[in-house]
């Protein structure tokens, strides 16, 4: 069976969200070429930002950089629009993050089902923080190593908003089915 462009990007380790745009543009006509000799797509810092200022937030799980550029927080869900507690949590999001400079960690997902990066959160760093690279976690398909406890070097002061988050009670902790632990997930369940 004949594989399709999409497929074939995925096992190439293309990232989720890159495909889309990848497929677009090679209709246009563009040679794709280049991103077969792509060693690690998590480089490409216009892709997948490694720190940069709040634009503002979208909902209690959701902002979006100055650039325009969304991201969903990984491992929480917050109430959606029209449900209780929406304006809390999208309050409770814009006074951890506003005006702030954060840093963006990935994990071994990479873009949710709407196409935004998922991304650990962190603000009030010391220095650049020296995040694992994104797959860390993953051993195998559905097995992970253990969780990551402490925050990372250059952050030890600094606040995961994730976290903050689910302790402010206006989060809760969301798991991915099928898929293996997240880096920060059993931190997030404590």
């Amino acid at each position: 069976m004949k594989r399709s462009l999409g497929e074939e990007l995925k096992k190439r380790k293309v990232p989720g969200v890159l495909i889309p745009g990848l497929l677009a543009a090679m209709a246009m006509g563009w040679a794709a070429n280049e991103i077969y000799n792509k060693q690690n797509f998590y480089e490409i810092e216009a892709v997948f930002p490694k720190t940069a200022m709040i634009g503002g937030t979208i909902d209690g799980d959701n902002i979006y950089l100055e650039n325009g550029q969304s991201i969903r927080l990984i491992g929480i869900n917050a109430p959606e629009r029209g449900e209780e507690n929406f304006e809390k949590a999208k309050t409770k999001l814009d006074s951890l993050t506003a005006n702030k400079k954060v840093y963006l960690e990935y994990d071994r997902e990479d873009d949710g089902q709407y196409g935004r990066l998922l991304a650990w959160v962190w603000v009030d760093c010391e220095s650049t923080p020296d995040f694992l690279p994104y797959d860390y976690m993953r051993v195998g398909y559905h097995r992970s190593r253990s969780g990551l406890k402490e925050n990372p070097d250059g952050c030890k002061e600094g606040k995961l908003i994730n976290e903050l988050m689910v302790d402010s009670g206006l989060a809760k902790v969301e798991t991915y089915k099928d898929r293996g632990e997240l880096k920060y997930e059993a931190r997030l369940k404590e």
